[in-house]
Protein backbone atom coordinates (compact mmCIF):
# COMPACT_ATOMS: atom_id res chain seq x y z
CA UNK A 1 0.00 0.00 0.00
CA UNK A 2 1.94 2.93 -1.48
CA UNK A 3 -0.46 5.56 -0.21
CA UNK A 4 -1.33 4.23 2.93
CA UNK A 5 1.05 4.95 5.65
CA UNK A 6 -0.62 3.90 8.77
CA UNK A 7 -3.58 1.94 9.35
CA UNK A 8 -5.42 2.68 13.26
CA UNK A 9 -7.80 -0.24 13.80
CA UNK A 10 -9.83 1.10 16.92
CA UNK A 11 -13.58 -0.40 18.21
CA UNK A 12 -12.66 -4.10 17.88
CA UNK A 13 -15.06 -6.49 18.63
CA UNK A 14 -13.23 -9.58 20.34
CA UNK A 15 -13.70 -13.76 21.09
CA UNK A 16 -11.23 -15.68 22.37
CA UNK A 17 -10.68 -19.14 22.39
CA UNK A 18 -9.67 -21.60 24.74
CA UNK A 19 -9.48 -25.35 25.30
CA UNK A 20 -10.10 -27.52 28.15
CA UNK A 21 -10.43 -31.65 28.66
CA UNK A 22 -12.89 -32.97 31.28
CA UNK A 23 -12.65 -36.13 33.34
CA UNK A 24 -14.58 -38.49 33.32
CA UNK A 25 -16.65 -37.15 36.90
CA UNK A 26 -17.82 -33.47 35.20
CA UNK A 27 -19.04 -35.42 31.74
CA UNK A 28 -20.87 -37.66 33.78
CA UNK A 29 -22.41 -34.97 35.71
CA UNK A 30 -23.30 -32.60 32.65
CA UNK A 31 -24.90 -36.23 31.42
CA UNK A 32 -26.65 -36.23 34.44
CA UNK A 33 -28.20 -32.85 35.11
CA UNK A 34 -31.72 -32.53 34.95
CA UNK A 35 -33.32 -30.59 31.54
CA UNK A 36 -35.87 -28.51 31.43
CA UNK A 37 -38.80 -29.79 29.15
CA UNK A 38 -37.90 -28.27 25.58
CA UNK A 39 -40.58 -26.33 23.52
CA UNK A 40 -40.84 -27.21 20.04
CA UNK A 41 -37.85 -26.31 17.69
CA UNK A 42 -35.52 -25.24 20.43
CA UNK A 43 -32.84 -25.92 22.64
CA UNK A 44 -32.97 -26.99 26.51
CA UNK A 45 -30.91 -25.59 29.25
CA UNK A 46 -30.58 -27.58 32.53
CA UNK A 47 -32.81 -26.57 35.72
CA UNK A 48 -29.94 -25.69 38.02
CA UNK A 49 -28.28 -22.55 36.34
CA UNK A 50 -25.27 -22.32 39.03
CA UNK A 51 -23.98 -25.40 38.38
CA UNK A 52 -20.57 -23.48 39.06
CA UNK A 53 -21.42 -24.28 42.69
CA UNK A 54 -21.16 -28.14 42.47
CA UNK A 55 -17.89 -29.79 43.03
CA UNK A 56 -17.88 -31.72 39.90
CA UNK A 57 -17.41 -28.55 37.81
CA UNK A 58 -14.28 -27.00 40.08
CA UNK A 59 -12.03 -27.72 37.49
CA UNK A 60 -14.21 -26.24 34.34
CA UNK A 61 -15.10 -23.01 36.95
CA UNK A 62 -11.35 -22.77 38.16
CA UNK A 63 -10.47 -23.16 34.03
CA UNK A 64 -13.22 -20.43 33.14
CA UNK A 65 -11.77 -17.65 35.64
CA UNK A 66 -8.49 -17.82 35.18
CA UNK A 67 -8.98 -17.68 31.07
CA UNK A 68 -11.06 -14.60 32.03
CA UNK A 69 -8.30 -13.00 34.25
CA UNK A 70 -6.50 -13.12 30.72
CA UNK A 71 -9.12 -11.84 29.11
CA UNK A 72 -9.43 -8.92 31.33
CA UNK A 73 -5.67 -8.41 30.81
CA UNK A 74 -6.03 -7.62 27.35
CA UNK A 75 -8.82 -5.00 28.08
CA UNK A 76 -6.69 -3.10 31.14
CA UNK A 77 -9.87 -3.96 33.26
CA UNK A 78 -9.36 -3.13 37.10
CA UNK A 79 -11.61 -5.20 39.27
CA UNK A 80 -11.67 -6.48 42.86
CA UNK A 81 -13.42 -10.01 41.82
CA UNK A 82 -14.81 -12.07 39.13
CA UNK A 83 -18.07 -13.77 39.74
CA UNK A 84 -19.93 -16.31 37.42
CA UNK A 85 -23.04 -15.32 38.09
CA UNK A 86 -24.84 -18.38 36.06
CA UNK A 87 -23.72 -21.48 34.55
CA UNK A 88 -25.72 -24.23 33.13
CA UNK A 89 -25.88 -26.77 30.49
CA UNK A 90 -27.44 -26.49 27.01
CA UNK A 91 -28.86 -29.30 25.73
CA UNK A 92 -29.87 -29.29 21.47
CA UNK A 93 -31.77 -32.07 20.04
CA UNK A 94 -31.75 -32.94 16.32
CA UNK A 95 -33.38 -30.29 14.98
CA UNK A 96 -33.57 -27.27 17.17
CA UNK A 97 -32.45 -24.42 17.10
CA UNK A 98 -30.70 -21.50 19.95
CA UNK A 99 -32.15 -18.67 18.59
CA UNK A 100 -30.27 -14.71 18.37
CA UNK A 101 -30.56 -13.30 21.83
CA UNK A 102 -27.00 -11.45 24.21
CA UNK A 103 -26.31 -12.16 27.89
CA UNK A 104 -27.82 -8.99 29.71
CA UNK A 105 -26.23 -7.68 33.39
CA UNK A 106 -23.19 -9.42 32.56
CA UNK A 107 -19.47 -8.38 30.96
CA UNK A 108 -18.53 -11.71 29.25
CA UNK A 109 -20.36 -14.75 28.20
CA UNK A 110 -18.62 -18.50 26.98
CA UNK A 111 -19.88 -21.57 25.74
CA UNK A 112 -17.77 -24.47 25.97
CA UNK A 113 -18.34 -27.83 24.15
CA UNK A 114 -17.55 -31.13 26.10
CA UNK A 115 -18.20 -33.59 23.80
CA UNK A 116 -17.55 -34.69 20.09
CA UNK A 117 -19.86 -32.91 17.93
CA UNK A 118 -20.85 -35.18 15.35
CA UNK A 119 -23.11 -32.67 13.40
CA UNK A 120 -20.42 -29.88 13.31
CA UNK A 121 -23.31 -27.33 14.24
CA UNK A 122 -21.37 -24.13 14.99
CA UNK A 123 -22.22 -21.14 17.19
CA UNK A 124 -22.54 -17.96 15.14
CA UNK A 125 -22.17 -14.55 15.86
CA UNK A 126 -23.15 -10.97 14.48
CA UNK A 127 -22.10 -8.06 13.66
CA UNK A 128 -23.38 -5.48 16.34
CA UNK A 129 -22.71 -2.35 14.61
CA UNK A 130 -25.85 -1.20 13.49
CA UNK A 131 -24.29 0.80 10.71
CA UNK A 132 -21.85 -1.53 9.01
CA UNK A 133 -24.30 -3.03 6.47
CA UNK A 134 -26.20 0.70 4.78
CA UNK A 135 -23.79 0.15 1.77
CA UNK A 136 -22.30 -2.84 0.80
CA UNK A 137 -19.70 -3.04 -1.81
CA UNK A 138 -18.94 -6.30 -3.50
CA UNK A 139 -15.57 -7.89 -2.42
CA UNK A 140 -13.26 -10.60 -3.40
CA UNK A 141 -13.49 -12.23 -0.07
CA UNK A 142 -14.85 -11.86 3.37
CA UNK A 143 -12.22 -10.78 6.04
CA UNK A 144 -12.57 -8.94 9.58
CA UNK A 145 -13.58 -5.76 8.44
CA UNK A 146 -16.37 -6.99 5.87
CA UNK A 147 -17.89 -9.80 7.13
CA UNK A 148 -21.61 -9.81 8.96
CA UNK A 149 -21.61 -12.83 10.87
CA UNK A 150 -18.35 -15.52 12.48
CA UNK A 151 -19.11 -18.56 13.23
CA UNK A 152 -16.92 -21.42 14.97
CA UNK A 153 -17.21 -24.89 15.28
CA UNK A 154 -18.17 -26.30 18.00
CA UNK A 155 -15.54 -29.21 18.48
CA UNK A 156 -14.80 -31.29 21.83
CA UNK A 157 -13.00 -29.28 24.24
CA UNK A 158 -13.04 -25.99 22.72
CA UNK A 159 -14.38 -22.96 24.37
CA UNK A 160 -14.89 -19.09 23.52
CA UNK A 161 -15.07 -15.90 25.82
CA UNK A 162 -16.98 -12.93 24.44
CA UNK A 163 -18.77 -9.56 25.43
CA UNK A 164 -22.22 -10.46 26.96
CA UNK A 165 -23.67 -8.11 24.51
CA UNK A 166 -22.64 -9.87 21.66
CA UNK A 167 -25.74 -11.30 19.72
CA UNK A 168 -25.00 -14.89 18.88
CA UNK A 169 -27.18 -17.90 17.88
CA UNK A 170 -27.26 -21.79 16.95
CA UNK A 171 -28.69 -22.74 13.50
CA UNK A 172 -30.93 -25.91 13.72
CA UNK A 173 -28.61 -29.28 15.00
CA UNK A 174 -28.40 -32.34 12.99
CA UNK A 175 -27.64 -34.52 15.82
CA UNK A 176 -27.98 -34.34 19.18
CA UNK A 177 -25.74 -31.69 20.88
CA UNK A 178 -24.48 -30.27 24.46
CA UNK A 179 -22.78 -27.47 25.64
CA UNK A 180 -21.70 -25.22 28.90
CA UNK A 181 -22.85 -21.74 29.10
CA UNK A 182 -22.02 -19.21 31.70
CA UNK A 183 -21.44 -15.29 32.42
CA UNK A 184 -18.99 -13.85 34.17
CA UNK A 185 -19.37 -10.28 36.21
CA UNK A 186 -16.40 -8.10 37.34
CA UNK A 187 -17.29 -6.99 40.89
CA UNK A 188 -15.31 -3.36 41.26
CA UNK A 189 -15.72 0.53 40.38
CA UNK A 190 -17.89 1.04 37.48
CA UNK A 191 -17.18 4.65 35.72
CA UNK A 192 -14.63 7.33 36.96
CA UNK A 193 -15.23 8.63 40.96
CA UNK A 194 -17.08 11.80 41.40
CA UNK A 195 -18.75 11.98 38.25
CA UNK A 196 -22.19 11.01 38.95
CA UNK A 197 -21.59 7.99 36.43
CA UNK A 198 -19.88 6.10 38.72
CA UNK A 199 -21.32 2.78 40.95
CA UNK A 200 -19.71 -0.19 42.98
CA UNK A 201 -20.90 -3.15 41.51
Amino acid sequence: MANVIKTHEYFPTVIHEFEFSADNKLLNAIKNENLYKPTHNTSTQSINNKINDKDEYKSLTNKILDTTKEVCKVYEYRYKILEITNMWVNYSSKGSMHRPHTHSNNIFSGVWYPFKNTSKTPIVFSDPRPAACVLEPNIYKRNKYTAALVSFQSDKDKGFIFPSWLSHYVPPSLTDRISISWNVLLRGEYGEPNTLQNASI
